[in-house]
C-alpha cells in the first residue's frame, strides 16, 4: 500500500513532497521526509494526511540534495509518530522507507535485540534497517544483500546513509520498484510508480525480484542476486504529464462520476467495427488461433474489478458459450488451481499493482495458462508480466473509490465478450444489435448524471439508515455487490448484496423497518420476479428505492421510492445502475460528513496481503 519516494539532484525537499502528492493514493496515515545535509541525516514526518508535513516544511530551509520520503497505510504497529516512515538504524545513521511486509520481524527482531540492538517503533521496517546496519561495514550494497538473505516477505526498500551523501540504495521483491534517471538534468528519481515523476524524459529502469540498486545523480550501478553487478537497459516510457485537478468538483470521486460518459467512450473508441459486428482491440496480441483454442477462461481481481470480472464471466458463458468464472485473487492464489492447457486467464487491476492479483497472475503463468491484462496504467507490473493488455484508457482515477475505471472495466470486458462471441455462434447482425447498445452507454450514463438532484433528495432520506441489502437477478447480482461496496467503502454503512432469490434462505430474518433495500431491477429477463423478491421484502416492513428501468409497470405500486433509468440490454444495464449506486453512495457519505476521497482504513492501490 505505502508509497516511496526518493530524488538526488536539488531541492530533493520539494522534489520529494511532489512524488508524495502522486503517491498519497497509496496511503494517508502518516508522511515523512529523510535526507542528507552537510554530513548529517535530518528527519521530518507528521501522523495524518500529506497536507500535515507540507505545513511542517513550510518554514523549514534545508538545501538537501540527496532524499527519501513515504507516505503510509499502517500494517505493522498503530498511527504514531514512532511507527511513521522513515526508520533509523540505532546509531542513526541509515534511514529507510519501505512498502510491504517483512515476515519473518519477530525472529529477526528477537536475534538482533540479543546483540544489543534496542527498538523504537512497533514496525517491521525498523528491524529491517537495523539487520542492514548490523551487517554495514562501509558497503551499503553488500550490507543490504546480507540483509536480504535473512528476510522472507515482499517488499520496496530506498535508503540512504549519511556516509553516501550521494546515493540511494533501492531494492525490491514482489513489490514494485522503479529509478528514473536525467544523465543531461544529472538528476535521480527512485519510485513505488513511474507515474509519480511526472516526466517524459527519463530513463527508467524497473528493478527486477531480488536486485538492488546504487543509485547516484548521473548512473545506476544493478546487482542480483548472486551480487554480480549487472547491465540493465533503459526503458522510455510514453509517461504524460497530467496535473491532478479537480476541476471544480468539491471530491475528485464526483469528477470522476461525472467523468464517466468521456471515459466509457474512450474505452470502445476506435475498438468498433460496426460493418463486421465485432471488436478489434489495439494492444491484444494472442493471436485468432490462440483465441479460437480457448476452452475455459479463469478472470481473477479483487474488490471492484472481481465484480466487473463476475460480469464478464456471466457474458461469455453466455456470448462465447466458453465456461468461465472469476475469482478472488487473494484466495485464488492459494487454491493449487487446476490449470488445462487451453485456459485463458485474464486479469483485472486498475493500477496493474495490486499484491494479490499480481501473486496470481504468476501462479498461473507458472502452470502454463495465457494472461490477458485489463489494465489502466500503462507499463505497470500487470501488464509486463501478461502475454496481452486491454488498457481502460479512462485517464488517471484518485479517489480511492473506484467510479470510472470500474464501468470502463466493464465496457471492455463486455466488449472482448463480443469478440470472443463472433469467434464462435455470435452472428453479424447480433454483434452489430449489441455494438448499438454499446454505442448508446454514454448517453444513458449521461441521463443518470443528469439526475443527480433526485439522488442527492433520495441521500438525505436513506442517509439516516445503518443497514443495507442490495438486491437483483442475473446481471444485477454483481452489480448489487458493487454498489453496497460503494456504500460501504465512503459512507462505513453496513451494506450487503445479495441475489434477491436467495434473500429467504437467511439474510431475510435481518429484514425490518430499519432496514434499507436497494432494489436493482434493471434485468429484463428476470424482471417478473424480482418483483416477487421486492413484495417479500415489504412484507417484513423493509424500505425499499427500486432503480428501475424506464416505463417500468406494476413496481411503483410496491416500492416507497422509484429511481427510473435508461433501459439497455441486459449485459450492459448494470453501467448505468451502478452509476445511480456511486451517486447514492457518495451523496449519502457527503450528508454524514465523511471523508469521501480518502476513507478511513484503504488505500487506492493494494500492495499487501
Amino acid at each position: 500500500m505505502c508509497g516511496i519516494f526518493g530524488h538526488i539532484g536539488k531541492n530533493s525537499i520539494g522534489s520529494c513532497l511532489k512524488g508524495l502528492k502522486r503517491l498519497e493514493y497509496r496511503g494517508y496515515d502518516s508522511a515523512g521526509i529523510a535526507g542528507v545535509s552537510d554530513g548529517n541525516l535530518y528527519c521530518f514526518k507528521e501522523i495524518g494526511k500529506l497536507s500535515s508535513l507540507e505545513k511542517m516544511l513550510e518554514n523549514k530551509i534545508l538545501p538537501m540534495e540527496t532524499a527519501i520520503a513515504h507516505t503510509r497505510w499502517a500494517t505493522h504497529g498503530k498511527v504514531s509518530r514512532e511507527n511513521t516512515h522513515p526508520h533509523f538504524d540505532q546509531k542513526g545513521d541509515i534511514a529507510i522507507v519501505h512498502n510491504g511486509i517483512l515476515e519473518n520481524h519477530n525472529s529477526l527482531r528477537d536475534m538482533l535485540r540479543s546483540r544489543g540492538v534496542s527498538f523504537k517503533s512497533d514496525t517491521d521496517t525498523e528491524v529491517i534497517v537495523q539487520l542492514i546496519a548490523h551487517f554495514y561495514k562501509g558497503d551499503l550494497v553488500e550490507a543490504v544483500q546480507h540483509a536480504l538473505g535473512l528476510m522472507q516477505g515482499f517488499w520496496g526498500i530506498a535508503l540512504i546513509h549519511r556516509e553516501h551523501p550521494d546515493c540511494i540504495i533501492a531494492t525490491a521483491r514482489v513489490n514494485p520498484l522503479v529509478v528514473g534517471l536525467s544523465v543531461k538534468d544529472k538528476e535521480a528519481f527512485v519510485s513505488s510508480d513511474p507515474y509519480a515523476f511526472n516526466r517524459s524524459d527519463l530513463d527508467i529502469y524497473f528493478l527486477k525480484d531480488g536486485e538492488v540498486a546504487a543509485v547516484y545523480r548521473d548512473h545506476i550501478e544493478v546487482f542480483d542476486q548472486s551480487r554480480m553487478q549487472i547491465e540493465k537497459t533503459p526503458e522510455q516510457l510514453e509517461l504524460d504529464t497530467v496535473e491532478i485537478s479537480k476541476k471544480g468538483y468539491e471530491h475528485y470521486m464526483l469528477k470522476e462520476i461525472f467523468e464517466q460518459p468521456e471515459s466509457i467512450q474512450s474505452a470502445f473508441h476506435n475498438r468498433i467495427i460496426q460493418d463486421f459486428g465485432s471488436v478489434e482491440f489495439e494492444h491484444l496480441t494472442l493471436t485468432t488461433q490462440e483465441l479460437l483454442s480457448v476452452e475455459r477462461i479463469l478472470i481473477i481481481g479483487c474488490g471492484s474489478s472481481w465484480h466487473a470480472g463476475c460480469l464478464a464471466a456471466m457474458l461469455l458463458e453466455e456470448m462465447a458459450r466458453i465456461p468461465s468464472q472469476a475469482e478472488i485473487a487473494s484466495e485464488f492464489r492459494y487454491k493449487n488451481p487446476i490449470i488445462s492447457p487451453n485456459t485463458l486467464v485474464i486479469a483485472i487491476s486498475q493500477s496493474g499493482e495490486t499484491l494479490d492479483t499480481l501473486a496470481a497472475v504468476r501462479e498461473v503463468k507458472s502452470k502454463g495458462a495465457k494472461v490477458l491484462a485489463v489494465c489502466n496504467v500503462p507499463s505497470s507490473a500487470l501488464t509486463r508480466e501478461a502475454d496481452a493488455t486491454i488498457l481502460l484508457r479512462a485517464g488517471p482515477e484518485v479517489s480511492v473509490c473506484s467510479t470510472k475505471a470500474f464501468t470502463s472495466q466493464v465496457t471492455v470486458l463486455m466488449l472482448f465478450g463480443l469478440l470472443m462471441g463472433r469467434l464462435r455462434h455470435v452472428s453479424k447482425e447480433e454483434g452489430q444489435q449489441f455494438l448499438n447498445e454499446v454505442a448508446r452507454l454514454p448517453g444513458a450514463v449521461q441521463d443518470v448524471l443528469d439526475q443527480h438532484r433526485q439522488i442527492q433528495r433520495l441521500a438525505k432520506k436513506y442517509a439516516a439508515f445503518d443497514k443495507f441489502f442490495f438486491i437483483g437477478r442475473n446481471y444485477m447480482v454483481p452489480a448489487s455487490l458493487e454498489g453496497a461496496l460503494k456504500l460501504k467503502e465512503i459512507s462505513y454503512i453496513s451494506a450487503s448484496g445479495y441475489p434477491a432469490g436467495e434473500l429467504k434462505h437467511g439474510p431475510i430474518a435481518l429484514v425490518d423497518a430499519q432496514c434499507a433495500i436497494i432494489g436493482m431491477s434493471g434485468n429484463q429477463r428476470t424482471y417478473e420476479k424480482f418483483l416477487s423478491n421486492l413484495m417479500e421484502v415489504k412484507a417484513r416492513e423493509g424500505v425499499v428505492l427500486a432503480l428501475a428501468p424506464e416505463g417500468a409497470e406494476q413496481i411503483d405500486k410496491i416500492v416507497d421510492d422509484v429511481l427510473y433509468l435508461p433501459s439497455l440490454c441486459d449485459p450492459l444495464s448494470s453501467i448505468p445502475y451502478s452509476v445511480a449506486c456511486q451517486l447514492l453512495a457518495y451523496y449519502i457519505a457527503a450528508e454524514r460528513g465523511n471523508d469521501i476521497d480518502q476513507p478511513r482504513n484503504l488505500a487506492k492501490s493494494v500492495t499487501v496481503e
